[in-house]
């Protein structure tokens, strides 16, 4: 761990997969660095007194030893006031360093884990062999290909928007001026206001890519710690970013990508949602409406997946069926009761 490092974290200046970096090695290490200061234990630091009959008394003595020999050399004035500066400054830092053995790395240690401890984490994960789409709580949808994890912190989209990927996913994002969408792959970072992309990071692939379909995204590296290049490109519709970790080198095409079938997603994902939230998402993929009254549905929930290769008449049977609800056909769509 590099002083460098530890000073840009002390002044908030690391980017979030430094700080997770240096977070893990403080939990992990025991004898953190003799530097290392509490910020507080440093403000409330007190400039060292010394009493008036210690000065005195260093004063006499300093006078006694060069008084005499005043009249032969003129500088020796200043080499008496430089050391009784000298003296004065041995005693302030001792009392400084007395004030700082009072500091312990545990007491940051205590706050790094308690803030640690704070934050959750939601991860999902596509162990399926099918395209998987999740609806993000700013209401941004992705779609997570099979094998790939997308990780995210709790609330999401209050203060920042950033995720963290491995794998492949496409992102559909929610335009937010104010919070900006970050997306962080192996050592790379993309950052959207609204626009719709595919990332390509995988653990042991020999490329990260990012190809942008609507809008506009700004990618660069972030992480010295993995040897990337320095890069700073802003992406245009059609754009193609293939950063060759092997080759350390980055080239910006224009592949001209469209959103093909394959981008379509082939089923919805539940977890705990309400049936309301899952009537909506199904209104939205089949272009249907579905009419309830949301007393009815308050307290029930779906967990499961549903293929949307299946027609909408079955998918709203079933459920229906597993929460003793009916199912009507109404001309402009469907009706939901008890």
């Amino acid at each position: 761990m590099s002083k460098e490092l530890l000073d840009k974290y002390f002044k908030g200046q690391c980017s979030p997969e430094e700080k997770l970096v240096v977070n893990k090695f403080l939990q992990e290490t025991k004898d953190l660095p003799e530097y290392l200061l509490d910020k507080n234990e440093w403000d409330e630091a007190q400039v060292a007194n010394i009493s008036v009959a210690k000065t005195e008394e260093m004063f006499a003595m300093v006078k006694k030893h060069t008084q005499p020999r005043f009249y032969k050399l003129g500088w020796m004035k200043r080499i008496s006031a430089a050391a009784l500066i000298l003296a004065i400054l041995s005693i302030g830092l001792w009392k400084l360093n007395q004030n700082a053995r009072d500091f312990t790395p545990a007491k940051v240690q205590s706050q790094i884990n308690q803030k640690a401890a704070s934050i959750q984490w939601k991860s999902v994960v596509n162990y399926t062999e099918y395209n998987q789409e999740i609806k993000l709580p700013d209401s941004s949808t992705v779609k997570i290909y099979p094998g790939a994890e997308l990780r995210y912190t709790l609330p999401f989209g209050k203060e920042k928007r950033e995720l963290y990927l491995k794998g492949k996913s496409f992102f559909q994002v929610t335009k937010d001026k104010v919070h900006p969408f970050v997306v962080y792959a192996n050592g790379i970072s993309t950052t959207a206001l609204g626009t719709s992309f595919t990332i390509t990071a995988k653990e042991k692939g020999k490329f990260i890519k990012v190809q942008l379909h609507t809008g506009k995204v700004w990618v660069k590296n972030i992480d010295s710690a993995q040897q990337i290049m320095h890069f700073n490109k802003i992406l245009l519709p059609g754009n193609e970013l293939v950063y060759n970790l092997k080759l350390n080198k980055v080239k910006v095409s224009n592949s001209r990508i469209e959103i093909r079938q394959e981008y379509k997603i082939k089923e919805l994902n539940f977890t705990q949602a309400s049936l309301v939230d899952v009537f909506t998402r199904l209104e939205e993929h089949y272009k249907v409406k579905i009419k309830y009254r949301a007393d009815d549905l308050k307290e029930m929930s779906f967990t499961g997946s549903l293929k949307l290769t299946t027609s909408v008449d079955t998918i709203l049977e079933e459920i229906a069926e597993l929460n003793k609800l009916k199912q009507t056909k109404t001309n402009d769509g469907y009706l939901i009761s008890k």
